[in-house]
């Protein structure tokens, strides 16, 4: 894991330059495209790449897990933890 620490400046426009040594262990050379993500109060600069994008979204996979999944049919009190029920309840399926 590489470690490169450098402070600068946002100026009025919002933009800021990536110093020489961040660049360098981003691999960005000449012009290129980075992802920018706000985690809590962080800012996360990622070279763009397939592979980013892929670790992005199975990230939000762990965060989030799908609301497609095998559903059974309960009935009586067990009504509640039916997550087609759930679903009814909140608003995104509709009532059948």
């Amino acid at each position: 894991m590489t470690y490169v620490e450098a402070f600068v400046k946002v100026d009025k426009q919002g933009r800021m330059v990536l110093p020489k040594d961040v660049r360098k262990a981003l691999g960005i050379e000449d012009e290129a495209e980075v992802v920018c993500r706000v985690v809590g109060n962080k800012v996360i600069l990622e070279r763009f790449s397939i592979e980013s994008i892929q670790k992005a979204f199975a990230d939000l996979e762990e965060i989030a897990p799908s609301l497609e999944v095998d559903t059974v049919e309960v009935e009586g009190e067990d009504k509640y933890v039916d997550s087609e029920y759930a679903l009814r309840k909140i608003g995104l399926r509709g009532v059948s």
